[in-house]
């Protein structure tokens, strides 16, 4: 058939394009070969109608970047249309510009190569906006390498698929197109009409919000924008179409970047099912350095450059062919003359597509044959030209152009009436137009161009705009040419049928009458002329050249997967039994077994390799000595935890009755016995003998204290306090708080005596009505009227009239007419309470104690927390950090110790740290004498282990349960579990490791408690919850009517009845949100070296905008004082309010006269603000705004550099402040360090300033005499022993004298003078420091932190050693050292009680939860009275949106994995119990919360797991029956590493390695090159911890003499065996994706994801020419019908680079969970994306600090890194080794080495690079 013909692909791969004429190896040796063309050819010619961003951008990075770097160079273009950037540069006012655009690009470059890849939706989502730039979104889509050029409705596809995806995921963003952008692509009419459709869609048919009134980015209305909606980033494009653009978007970025807006590469964005990753690069000072420094400049290029010219050009006529000119004016005047011509034709309005059609062709027909007409003759045409472009070509005929637009309207006319489903069948056209064509074409998309405007103008005409995204399919029109010149010419004469005939004729004849004249023929012939509009092109087919194969599962048998999937395997088809796919699975070998290599045998599980520190089993008197000395240094921990009087012993002497409860004394007898009687005496007589103690205590102190309080009045009162703490007797209490009062008052009066140039301090009325207040309601039945006179008195004097009389009413009638106003403090009552004395309002907290709680009385909340652990129920338990939600944790493990010795309970912590400080606080609370061999608590996590099987509380990390919950023989120690404690179990929203907090929440049987502090959806995290517990009931019920089993079952569980209580179902939430302790916030920043601190009112962080759509977060809250200043800025911004004498304090009724105002009735006044604010807001806006200006703190920015250096002054100005102790945050561990060395080294030098100028010397003197006495004494002793003399013994003693006479004088000299440390030298004595210190022995930089814990820093980061960790802590907490710098390793749970909180430096990684994290760490309950938090360098903007933002949902990961999927599959095959394994693998598997409520998930997630199934058949990991085979064993042991682990069991099984690890011999040991092992590094790195580039990394290819950057391609016969593992994959996605394709929702793939416009419809059956041209000869049903008109087809899903893009989108499963390892990489416009080579360069240089430079790493992920690296290489060879019977095999051998090697650079390196 002629069809087929034709039927070549014209896409082809980045990699192979005829534009890349070399091999991706030639080009990545050699970038700077690449060639720029000229974006002409999107428009002049059809040689490629599949763009590639390659193809046009070098030009501006040419020369841009300084010396140090290599550029590629640009090949400048020659087309005159665009050859316009060196001709500008050469105009005297543009020339001087020419070094800043290049200074600009430079710098672009370096910030975008330095972004790092993030999840883009984290704190701001249902808060905060994002902007887009519009034209960085159209150049993103059109340059997209599966796009076609002229398929508009695949464009609209991608582009819709694209925003879709971001608000799928609850993304809200706005969209700009800048007006003078438009500009740039007036010489490109295609893709100016095509940003133009795609502007008018984006209004026209979805509710996205676009702006498209501003001109450019420097403008002073874009201005106002950015300050009034400031967005959270900016996604734009790193590159444009022309030099001019990309210029542009350079200074668009840079101004993005000035006003501290962060920039996302739009190219380089990534998604899967939950998330959105991009390369993020952050603003920093350098940014808005260069921008002030060129601000000037970069207006004027702008406005010259930019816009004078293109409107200069947009006036002139362009060339058609020769003289043949085109004038704008004409045609705009044309059109807009026609537009009113048609809307009398068609009054009533029509389908867009018609009106531009008709219009544009009868435009430029009319037009085209003025411009003819004028002419002189033809053949002038073709000479006398300069535009070499056009010269030689012959312009059409005025027929020949009739033709064209003919069949260009009937093409419009089939988009109008087929269906998509119909069109997405058309057969494939490699021809392109002939380069006459083009010119006329491009007139043609003018006239579209112009129409849309003018429509857009027109609001009095109604047409229909849904036909937007498909007004033109170029496949289609040139379909239809190729039909008509060559197969119609040949005889094939095919009817086109009734209707689309009567459509097509209906539509020429508007357009005959548009035009005005008959000349252009009528509807039929269509084809008149027999000149050939197409030219045949030869083109390389693109994906895969394979046949598919027959479509069809591989049937395996295994109840689980019949259980889970069996509704959608019923559904698709499956593979008979002597099918060659299912035949040749039988044949495969096992590993080759002359390597004596078994893949069979089982290895060693993760518990087992985990390192054991010895556990009380232990038999060896060292191991013993160890676990002693861990034992006390827990012991000791849990002390600075908890104090050292909380300890709870059990005896194991028969089960202890339960805690007892206020519910069971109801039964008990009212009748007393004599012996009880006697008891109640007895307590009387000592209650009366303390009463008497105490009175003589009191008597004895309250003189000295009462004197301290006047002379030193913090001291006195502070000494007042310890002793009412210490005072258990009330009626003493009372009488010392009354001496207070009138001490205080007394005081107050001496104080208001002096003269009046001298302040008073306010201090001594707050500490005075702290008393009042206690004793008004602490006291209240101890008060006599004398008492109460005079509180009355007092609060008089001090100018409280109101209270005085409301307190005691005598008081006002017996006034007295003295002068008192001199003891007044001038203000009203209510504003004194809220602005001075916030931290002290009391709270209304409950009086009854609880009998179950000894230490506080509980709150209502936490009550009911224990009544869940008493009823053996589930909770989801969230409320503030330091609230008290972990007690009912500790309660827990005490009821489970009293049950039994038998129980356990699992303590889940995300961290080792907070691993720790469990384990601490354990040890310190809990003894329990147990059988021999039983200990109450253990531990076990990934670097460690200690009686983890053998305790009765286990604290553990999440992946460590996980391997207990699925090892196959540890299942009778799972069913110990009697409760588990999930804390922070927020994680299951974190990005790594967040889905085995799923796993286990599935998995476990036993009760659980979930604790955390930042979940803003506790609801629906419960309700999923609920749902696990039913199907854990109902696995329960049918267990026990399962028969046989029925009776045994019910015999165990009554013989375990006495002692244990039945689990409940139940899952409680309890959610308490108020915190215990205000937060206030500071906004530090730097002025002339001086520092500016000021408060941050948390309402300054919000804008009008953000009311209005969202209202007041509810977490943001104010102390009482900052609802007293939000009151006064609210009189000060709008003196005429009218509720202001309502809301004024003194008047407010909650406050009015009220002696004590509680924290509730604060709380009130607040939300009455809160109220106020949004009823100004529908009154005023303006008013608002104005008031959260007014709020606004001042801030000054500063370079990083100049607020590093003034760190140290900053943490002195804290101290000053009296806000020590602190945490300082920082993401950089290497900020972390560096911050903790310089206020060292600030404090050494302050102390040298200080000190004598020769104190050194004399030091260095007594140091010297000191080791002379000692080597004296020495030599003198060993003399003594040898000859007994008296002189000797003489000399001894003398000497030893001596020597302690110099310790006495050196100790001055070490000693720290107040002003120059940070410790608290009450806190430690010197003996317990010095022990704790003794613990940094051995450890990496011990010395360094001694030195800094010494003079009170600390540092605390994930990449110290845990005992270093562990002594920062504790000294911490026992208040020795007061600065601390950390990373977020101390945001998650860990008890680190301090005053403030500072947040140094800005990151990615500060989010919404994240500071709320760590910001919850200040102002801890019982530590301090109120919490501050310190910004420090952080931009307002940031500020803003941290405080404003949300948290983020919990919406669950991505469950499953197919590593995961063969572990479950392990665990069911291997398990005792099977029908528990398999109960517990189906919870897994159905009980996802990213699927929860989602039944589309649900079933995606069946798919997945059908594909993991036949993955694992495929490729020898399970037989028929579904048990695991093969290396099934060593694949799920490095599970964490998918896909690489498949990878590198396919390597193995090539003998790759052993051809690789060729020894030598060294004394008769084998070794290893250095070849060999740099080697086998490229290898594992190419495969393990893979870190991708950005793609514009090549332009800044540094010159480095030893460092690797950008990672080696691996070995070519490496590279084989993954391309053929690759290969594999294809073939089996590709054909799983064929064989689910029935069960995608047809309905919805035939509409836009996101304007939802339907293009199903009815199949036209009549049109003999449709049926022929749309034969659907190719295989397209499992390919979006979309994608197909880009002429992708079935074969293309077997190309991993396409399938995102192409695949049925309801299918939902993402190519990124496929165990695909790319070799290359390419980003959405096809730029390669290359390896990070860290692991390569550390192991050649053996430094952590070249990664960081070389490599753009920060210290911490350099660390991190490398560690794991190692620890990926250590597993290996311990697997290896276990499947290996030769010890020395060369392969284990050579990965022995390796590790070794690498455990030696990283452990002894890091001590110098850190």
């Amino acid at each position: 058939m002629a069809s087929a013909t034709i039927m070549l692909n014209e896409k082809s791969n980045p990699s192979n394009s005829e534009s890349e004429s070399e091999s991706d190896s030639e080009i990545d040796s050699d970038d700077d070969t690449e060639t720029t063309e000229s974006l002409c050819s999107f428009d002049q010619s059809e040689e490629e109608d599949y763009l590639s961003s390659e193809d046009i951008i070098e030009e501006s990075a040419s020369g841009h970047l300084p010396c140090e770097f290599e550029i590629n160079e640009e090949k400048l273009s020659e087309v005159k249309a665009i050859d316009v950037s060196s001709s500008d540069f050469e105009r005297p006012d543009l020339t001087e510009y020419k070094k800043i655009l290049k200074d600009l690009s430079s710098l672009i470059w370096k910030t975008l190569s330095k972004s790092k890849m993030v999840n883009l939706l984290k704190d701001f989502v249902e808060s905060e906006f994002f902007l887009i730039d519009g034209d960085s979104l159209f150049i993103t889509c059109v340059f997209n390498v599966n796009f076609k050029k002229g398929q508009t409705l695949h464009f609209f596809y991608i582009v819709e698929q694209f925003l879709h995806d971001f608000i799928q995921k609850e993304a809200r963003f706005v969209i700009v197109f800048f007006k003078d952008a438009e500009n740039m692509y007036f010489n490109y009419p295609e893709l100016l009409a095509l940003r133009t459709i795609l502007i008018q869609h984006l209004e026209y048919n979805t509710d996205v919000t676009i702006y498209t009134e501003f001109s450019n980015c420097l403008s002073p209305e874009w201005e106002i924008f950015l300050k009034e909606c400031y967005p959270y980033f900016l996604i734009v494009s790193h590159e444009g179409i022309t030099p001019h653009q990309t210029d542009f978007l350079n200074i668009f970025m840079i101004h993005a970047l000035y006003q501290k807006i962060n920039i996302v590469q739009s190219s380089e964005i990534e998604s899967d099912v939950l998330r959105i990753y991009g390369h993020y690069a952050s603003s920093c000072y350098l940014h808005k350095q260069f921008f002030e420094k060129h601000e000037i400049q970069l207006r004027h290029v702008l406005h010259v450059y930019i816009r004078e010219y293109y409107q200069k050009s947009q006036e002139t006529e362009i060339v058609l062919y020769g003289h043949l000119k085109l004038n704008f004016g004409c045609v705009q005047k044309e059109i807009h003359q026609t537009l009113s011509l048609l809307q009398n034709l068609w009054p009533e309005g029509a389908d867009v597509r018609s009106v531009v059609c008709s219009i544009s062709c009868s435009v430029t027909l009319k037009l085209y044959k003025k411009m003819l007409y004028n002419a002189q003759d033809c053949e002038n045409l073709n000479t006398g030209t300069e535009n070499h472009n056009v010269q030689d070509l012959k312009p059409l005929a005025l027929n020949e152009a009739a033709d064209l637009c003919r069949m260009h309207c009937l093409s419009v006319i089939f988009l109008q009436h087929l269906p998509l489903f119909q069109r997405a069948k058309s057969r494939i056209i490699t021809c392109i137009w002939d380069r006459a064509l083009p010119p006329f074409l491009r007139m043609l998309k003018k006239c579209t161009f112009f129409i849309l405007k003018q429509l857009k103008a027109r609001n009095n005409w109604n047409v229909n705009f849904t036909g937007l995204p498909d007004l033109t399919d170029n496949s289609l029109w040139k379909n239809i040419v190729y039909y008509y010149e060559i197969e119609y010419s040949r005889g094939l004469n095919l009817g086109l049928g009734d209707t689309l005939m009567q459509e097509y004729q209906k539509l020429w004849n508007t357009v005959l009458t548009l035009s005005g004249d008959e000349d252009f023929g009528g509807p039929i012939p269509i084809r008149t002329t027999a000149r050939l509009f197409l030219t045949q092109k030869e083109t390389t087919p693109r994906g895969s050249n394979q046949e598919i194969q027959k479509l069809g599962l591989i049937p395996l048998k295994a109840e689980i997967i019949e259980d889970y999937a069996g509704d959608i395997l019923s559904e698709l088809p499956f593979l008979s039994s002597d099918d060659p796919a299912i035949t040749s699975l039988s044949k495969k070998k096992e590993f080759d077994e002359l390597i004596h290599w078994h893949s069979f045998r089982p290895l060693s599980d993760d518990f087992e390799r985990t390192r054991c520190n010895s556990d009380t089993k232990s038999k060896s008197a060292k191991e013993r000595r160890e676990i002693q000395k861990l034992h006390l240094f827990y012991y000791n921990l849990g002390k600075s935890l908890v104090g050292s009087n909380r300890s709870v012993k059990f005896i194991t002497g028969g089960t202890l009755p339960p805690p007892e409860n206020s519910s069971m004394k109801k039964n008990t007898k009212l009748q007393r016995t004599n012996a009880e009687k006697f008891i109640e005496e007895n307590q009387k007589r000592q209650l009366a003998k303390l009463e008497k103690r105490q009175e003589e205590r009191w008597n004895n102190l309250s003189l000295h204290i009462e004197k301290e309080i006047k002379e030193n009045f913090n001291s006195g009162i502070k000494r007042l306090e310890n002793f009412l703490q210490t005072c258990s007797v009330k009626s003493v209490r009372f009488t010392a708080e009354m001496v207070g009062l009138d001490t205080c008052f007394k005081l107050w009066m001496e104080c208001c005596l002096k003269p009046e140039g001298e302040s008073r301090d306010i201090s001594i009325i707050i500490n005075l009505m702290k008393k009042v207040h206690i004793l008004h309601e602490k006291y209240s039945e101890l008060l006599q009227n004398t008492h109460r006179r005079k509180l009355a008195k007092y609060l008089k004097y001090i100018g409280f009239d109101n209270l005085a009389y409301s307190l005691c009413p005598q008081v006002q009638e017996s006034g007295t007419k003295k002068d008192i106003s001199k003891y007044s403090v001038h203000m009203g009552a209510a504003r004194f309470q809220l602005t001075y004395m916030s931290p002290y309002l009391f709270r209304e907290e409950r009086s009854d104690p609880d009998p179950r709680v000894h230490h506080f009385i509980p709150d209502t909340w936490q009550r009911e927390l224990l009544d869940v652990v008493d009823n053996n129920e589930s909770a989801v338990i969230v409320a503030p950090t330091s609230s008290g939600k972990t007690y009912a944790s500790y309660y827990c493990m005490e009821k489970i110790l009293r049950e039994s010795d038998e129980g356990v309970v699992v303590y889940v912590a995300p961290t080792k740290a907070l691993v720790n400080q469990v384990v601490g606080t354990v040890y310190s609370l809990f003894t329990k004498a147990l059988p021999k061999g039983l200990v109450v608590c253990g531990v076990f996590t990934r670097d460690y282990r200690h009686d983890t099987l053998n305790c009765q509380i286990l604290v553990t990390v999440p992946q460590c349960l996980e391997i207990l919950l699925l090892s196959p023989h540890r299942q009778e120690w799972v069913k110990r579990m009697r409760y588990v404690i999930f804390d922070e179990v927020h994680c299951l929203g974190g990005e790594i490791g967040a889905e085995v907090w799923e796993h286990l929440l599935a998995m476990i049987r036993c009760p659980f408690l979930a604790l955390s502090a930042t979940i803003s959806n506790p609801e629906h995290l419960t309700e999923w919850l609920v749902l696990i517990k039913r199907y854990w009931q109902h696995v329960e019920s049918t267990v026990e009517n399962s028969g046989p089993s029925q009776n045994a079952l019910k015999a165990s569980k009554k013989q375990q009845r006495k002692r244990i209580e039945k689990p409940s179902y139940r899952v409680r939430l309890v959610w308490y949100k108020e915190r215990y302790n205000d937060l206030e916030k500071y906004v530090c920043s730097l002025k002339d070296n001086d520092f500016i601190i000021e408060h941050y009112h948390s309402c300054a962080a919000l804008t009008v905008n953000h009311i209005k759509k969202y209202g007041i977060p509810l977490d943001l809250g104010f102390s009482p004082r900052e609802s007293i200043l939000l009151y006064d800025a609210m009189v000060h911004i709008w003196p005429e309010w009218t509720r202001m004498q309502e809301l004024e304090p003194e008047e407010f009724s909650c406050f009015k006269n009220k002696i004590v105002i509680m924290r509730a009735d604060a709380k009130k006044y607040e939300e009455e603000l809160k109220k106020e604010i949004i009823r100004w807001i529908q009154l005023d806006p303006s008013k608002v705004n104005q008031l959260l200006e007014y709020l606004k703190p001042q801030n000054f920015d500063s370079p990083e550099t100049k607020r590093q250096k003034m760190f140290p002054c900053f943490v002195e100005k804290l101290k000053e402040m009296d806000k020590l102790p602190a945490i300082f945050f920082s993401y950089n561990i290497h900020s972390v360090e560096i911050s903790a060395s310089r206020v060292l080294m600030n404090l050494i030098d302050k102390q040298n300033t200080h000190n004598d100028p020769n104190s050194e010397k004399k030091k260095n003197y007594l140091i010297k005499k000191l080791k002379k006495a000692r080597s004296s004494q020495k030599r003198n002793i060993s003399t003594f022993l040898k000859s007994d003399s008296s002189a000797r013994i003489q000399r001894i003693i003398l000497l030893g004298a001596e020597i302690k006479e110099i310790r006495k004088n050196l100790k001055k000299y070490n000693e720290f003078s107040p002003d120059c440390t940070y410790t608290d030298s009450t806190a430690v004595d010197n003996q317990t420091l010095a022990k704790i210190l003794r613990r940094l022995r051995g450890t990496r930089q011990g010395y360094k932190l001694q030195c800094l814990l010494k003079r009170g820093i600390g540092y605390h980061h994930g990449s110290m050693e845990y005992k270093q960790r562990q002594v920062v802590e504790m000294l911490f907490r026992q208040k020795h050292v007061k600065v601390v710098t950390a990373t977020s390793s101390l945001a998650l749970g860990i008890n680190m009680p301090c005053k403030s909180v500072v947040f140094m430096e800005d990151s990615v990684f500060l989010d919404a939860l994240n500071f709320r994290q760590m910001s919850g760490r200040a102002g801890r309950r019982g530590e301090d009275l109120i919490g501050n938090v310190f910004f420090y360098g952080i931009p307002l903007p940031k500020i803003e949106r941290l405080l404003k933002s949300n948290v983020p949902k919990l919406k669950g990961q991505f469950p499953l994995s197919i590593s995961l999927v063969l572990r479950l599959m392990l665990f069911v095959a291997k398990a005792d119990d099977k029908e528990d394994a398999k109960a517990k693998a189906l919870s897994v598997l159905q009980h996802s919360l990213m699927s929860f409520k989602q039944p589309k998930i649900k079933c995606m997630l069946k798919f997945y797991f059908i594909y993991s199934l036949q993955f694992l058949a495929t490729e020898g990991y399970l037989n028929s029956e579904g048990i695991p085979i093969g290396f099934s064993g060593l694949v799920s042991h490095l599970h964490y590493h998918e896909p690489a682990n498949f990878v590198l069991v396919s390597l193995l099984e090539k003998c790759l390695f052993h051809k690789l690890c060729i020894p030598i011999n060294i004394d008769g040991q084998k070794t290893f090159s250095k070849d060999v092992m740099e080697t086998l590094v490229v290898v594992l790195a190419n495969l393990f911890g893979r870190r991708y580039l950005p793609s514009c990394v090549k332009y800044l290819k540094k010159k480095f003499s030893h460092s690797m950057v950008i990672l080696d391609a691996l070995p070519k016969e490496f590279a084989t065996v993954v391309e053929e593992h690759n290969n594999r994959i294809r073939e089996n996605f590709g054909s799983f994706l064929l064989s689910i394709s029935n069960l995608a929702d047809m309905r919805k793939e035939y509409q836009l994801p996101l304007s939802e416009i339907d293009f199903s419809g009815k199949e036209c059956e009549d049109s003999e020419l449709v049926s022929h041209l749309m034969p659907g000869t190719e295989s397209r049903t499992a390919v979006s019908p979309f994608a197909c008109l880009s002429d992708i087809t079935d074969r293309d899903l077997f190309d991993m680079d396409v399938v995102n893009d192409a695949m049925l989108r309801t299918i939902c499963v993402n190519v990124n969970n496929v165990p695909f390892l790319s070799l290359v990489k390419y980003n959405k416009n096809g730029r390669k994306c290359p390896l990070n080579g860290y692991a390569l360069n550390f192991y050649k240089n053996g430094s952590l600090s070249a990664l960081t430079v070389d490599n753009w790493l920060n210290m911490g992920d350099a660390f991190n890194l490398i560690r794991d690296f190692v620890l990926v290489i250590q597993s290996i060879r311990i697997s290896l080794s276990e499947l290996c019977d030769d010890k020395d095999d060369n392969v284990v051998l050579a990965f022995k080495q390796l590790s070794e090697e690498f455990k030696t650079k990283l452990w002894r390196k890091k001590n110098k690079d850190c």
